[in-house]
Formats: C-alpha cells, structure tokens, sequence
C-alpha cells in the first residue's frame, strides 16, 4: 500500500500505529537498574564524598594549623620586645639603696624549681630589673634645691608612701632620686630634701622592680611588685632562660655579684596552644630544644615552637 491507493489518511493511520508500536514494545523491554549496578553507583558516589571530606579536612587543618603557628609567633615577639625594652634600661633612675627589696639594677634567678609552690614553670629563669620605667608627669613649676615638696602637672595618685614611693626626677643621676613620703593631691613630699634645683616641665618618674617568669600554666608575667600581683604578658611560653656578660667580658649562667652584668641574652621559647601530629614526626617539629644551662633531656611530642634570642646591653649600667 502506498499513499497513492489510501490516501494521506491512511498513510498518518500507519505511522501513529508503528510508533505506538514501538513505545509499547520499549516499555516492555525496559528492565531498570540491576542491583550491582546499584552498588557501583553507590560506591562510587561514597569515594566522591569521601575523597571531597578528606580534601575539606586537610584544607581545615592546615587553617588551624596556620593559625597556632602565627599565634605563636606573635606570643614569642611580644615576649621579646617587652623583655628587650625593659631589661634595656635597667638602673635608669634607679637610687643608691633596694627598690622594693631589689638592691641590683639586674637580678637574676637561675632555674627555678616549681615543686617549691612559688607558680614558676620548673627550669625556667627569672629575671628582676630595677628601672625608672616610666613618666609620670612633669614639675608644674620650677624647684629649688633644699625643698622638700614638689607639685605635678598631674598623676600624684600613681605614687604613694610604700610600694610605690621611688621618685626620680630628671633622670640625670643618683642625686636624682628621692622617696615620697606625703601626698596632698598633686603635691609630693620627698626625703631628702632635693639635692639641686630643677626647672618646671622636667620630668618626674616612677622607679620600680619589675620581675619577669613564666608560671606553671605557660604563661610570661611581669610583676612590678607593688603588691597588684603578677599581670600576663603573652601565653604559650614553654621556657625562658637568660645568659649574662660580664664586665670582664666572660658570659655566664649564674653570675655571682649581680652588680656586674652588663649585657643579658634572652632567650624565649613559644610553642602551639595544641599539638598537630604524632610525636617523632621526622623533621624538627615536636624537638623540644635544650637552651642555655636548661637540659629538656631530647622531649619530644607534637608541639610547633619558635624559638627568639637576642643580646641586650645595660645602657645605665658600669657608667
């Protein structure tokens, strides 16, 4: 049969019939996925997911990771400058007798012990400098010698008649110093009476023994011993150790007579807040070093560390 003897009709009637014929005969063909194909689909689908958390993971701790380790440094930088600045202008100011029980402008304490209950890691060093560290105002008016009051522009409430009671005024040397033994205000009474006169706007400055250790919890402290107790510096500190030069120009551990060191090296070691890999990593990370006098006996674990040194000389020191 052709189009010519049915017509076009028929002709579309044929073509309907054989195409629903063939969807018929497809759906009865059509059998679905087989369970092992299930499977493979599925593991497939598993190692996908497994190999994007794995890479998520890694991405994670690597953040983590990243973040300890500029954490750390920061510690380890902070504790360095604020030893260096400090322990640098030791005996500025400082008077003839003991500050608050410190008669050296350095003072040193070898590897401590902290079985002993005094809060300080066991084998670090601790460190005490006595300096004018700080200004507190200027005279409002001049002074003449032989008086035995000054008057402040302002802050005569940061010194009083015990701990905090060791003036310098000018800084210029030891015939600078007095102690306060009144305060009316802004108006301080010294003893002795002063020594020189001095001119208004010459600066008035309060001299104090600062310590430095790192407590049992890691922790760098510094204490000004006026009885506010030891305040943090940086966290994260595993040792603190310091080595000491001499006037003849020897280095030592424990220097013997305080009153002749001149130069101090420090030491710091910061480390990770946690631990990222196994102990006994090849490489240097998790190797505890041994520093100065202090042997740590090879320790070894999972911890990052970062370790700073540096040489500072007394500039107020063996003038």
């Amino acid at each position: 049969w052709t189009s010519s003897t049915l017509g076009d009709g028929a002709n579309n009637y044929w073509r309907l019939m054989s195409f629903m014929y063939g969807l018929k005969k497809c759906i009865h063909e059509q059998q679905g996925f087989t369970l092992v194909e299930l499977m493979v689909v599925v593991a497939i689908f598993f190692f996908i997911v497994a190999a994007v958390f794995n890479a998520y993971l890694s991405q994670h701790h690597a953040s983590i990771i990243q973040s300890q380790v500029s954490d750390m440094q920061q510690n380890a930088r902070i504790a360095m400058d604020f030893l260096s600045k400090e322990i640098r202008m030791a005996g500025f100011g400082k008077p003839a007798g003991a500050v608050n029980g410190f008669t050296d402008a350095v003072s040193p304490a070898i590897n401590n012990d902290a079985t002993n209950g005094n809060n300080v890691l066991n084998g670090t060093d601790q460190i005490s400098v006595v300096t004018g560290y700080r200004q507190i105002s200027t005279l409002v008016s001049a002074a003449s010698a032989d008086a035995t009051t000054i008057t402040l522009v302002a802050n005569g409430n940061q010194f009083n008649t015990t701990t905090k009671r060791y003036v310098c005024i000018d800084g210029v040397g030891k015939i600078d110093n007095y102690e306060v033994t009144g305060i009316a205000g802004n108006v301080l009474t010294i003893s002795p009476a002063l020594h020189r006169a001095y001119q208004a706007d010459a600066p008035v400055l309060l001299v104090k023994a600062i310590t430095y250790s790192v407590n049992d919890a890691g922790f760098l402290t510094r204490n000004e011993n006026t009885g506010g107790g030891a305040q943090t510096v940086a966290p994260n500190i595993e040792d603190l150790q310091f080595a000491y030069q001499l006037a003849d120009g020897t280095w030592s551990n424990a220097p013997g007579v305080p009153g002749d060191i001149r130069a101090v090296r420090i030491n710091v070691l910061a480390r990770t807040r946690f631990e990222d890999h196994s102990p006994g990593q090849t490489g240097t990370i998790g190797q505890r070093p041994d520093i100065e006098d202090h042997d740590v006996n090879n320790v070894t674990d999972g911890f990052r560390r970062r370790f700073l040194t540096s040489v500072v000389k007394l500039r107020n020191v063996g003038l």
